[in-house]
């Protein structure tokens, strides 16, 4: 491989997000390919003037969007090409965080309001059963963070919103939707917003919602639910 380029040394606010514009660079300008490394952490931290919190949030965001693989003992590693690390240039280039949380909730609506019928078609009882699973798991955590304020449980509600919309989806034959709501999940969880217990309620009755209809079997009912869940309040669940 031909001799790289260097890195630029970063020193301003938001310093993750020029990171990870700046290795995407890297990666780009050196024609690394899928199975080379990338420098590793100390080299790249004295390359580019940071800190290793600094550096591991960017390749966080790399690994999220499938464009390296960190494995400890082998290295930072150069993914194949996917639509996950094609939408990122999209994405990560939003530097206002509410801006971006906006933009990918107008498209998870629409997204997952157009497949709402292909999605009600397509349910099991094995499914329900699934779903109705996480509405409990969720209800469980909203009522520890209550006690506890602790942010742990506040990650494992988010994620298990996360697995509530993967399961709805499952069976839809269409992988690119399957693989943008996973990269959407996954931006969420990386950008931790903040909410609070009155809409946390609010998620979990969202999501009975939901269950309740399918239950039902109505899909006018359904798609009312999944109406609500994105009409009301403001960036939840």
């Amino acid at each position: 491989m031909a001799e790289s380029t260097g890195m630029k040394n970063l020193k301003s606010r938001r310093l993750y997000l020029q990171v990870y514009d700046e290795i995407k660079s890297y990666i780009e300008k050196n024609h690394l390919l899928p199975g080379d490394k990338l420098p590793s952490e100390m080299k790249m931290c004295e390359m580019l003037g940071v800190s290793r919190n600094v550096l591991r949030e960017a390749i966080k965001s790399l690994e999220i969007t499938g464009a390296v693989h960190s494995t400890p003992g082998v290295g930072i590693v150069i993914q194949e090409f996917n639509t996950d690390f094609f939408l990122s240039n999209l994405i990560y280039s939003i530097s206002d965080e509410d801006q971006l949380h906006k933009e990918i909730e107008e498209l998870r609506r629409v997204l997952e309001l157009g497949f709402a019928k292909d999605a009600f078609d397509r349910m099991t009882e094995k499914g329900i059963a699934l779903l109705s699973e996480k509405v409990v798991t969720m209800e469980e955590l909203f009522n520890q963070i209550k006690r506890s304020h602790s942010s742990i449980y506040g990650v494992k509600f988010a994620e298990t919103d996360a697995a509530f919309h993967k399961i709805l989806f499952q069976d839809v034959d269409n992988r690119l939707l399957k693989s943008i709501i996973e990269f959407f999940w996954a931006c969420d969880r990386y950008y931790k917003v903040k909410t609070t217990h009155s809409n946390m309620e609010l998620t979990v009755e969202k999501h009975q919602r939901i269950c309740n209809a399918l239950k039902a079997g109505s899909y006018s009912d359904f798609y009312d639910a999944m109406q609500f869940h994105f009409n009301v309040g403001y960036f939840k669940r």
